[in-house]
């Protein structure tokens, strides 16, 4: 059997931070290789779309993600 990729989708939690003159918003979380799919913003501009790994999220986004809890 195929398993089911686990996939959160955050597009409607508005979960945003501040990194570097940029916005990031998280779209998706990927449970299984622990990395997320995000939204790069400058001066309320997109620029890209990108990945990037859970243990790169601030503490606080981290507090709300926490994969062990669910």
């Amino acid at each position: 059997m195929a398993k089911s990729k686990k996939i959160i989708d955050l597009s409607k939690e508005n979960l945003s931070f501040e990194d570097r003159n940029q916005t990031i918003k998280l779209l998706n979380f990927k449970i299984e290789s622990m990395s997320l799919d995000i939204a790069i913003y400058e001066k309320d501009k997109f620029i890209k779309n990108s990945t990037m790994v859970f243990a790169h999220l601030p503490k606080k986004l981290k507090a709300k993600l926490n994969p062990k809890e669910k």
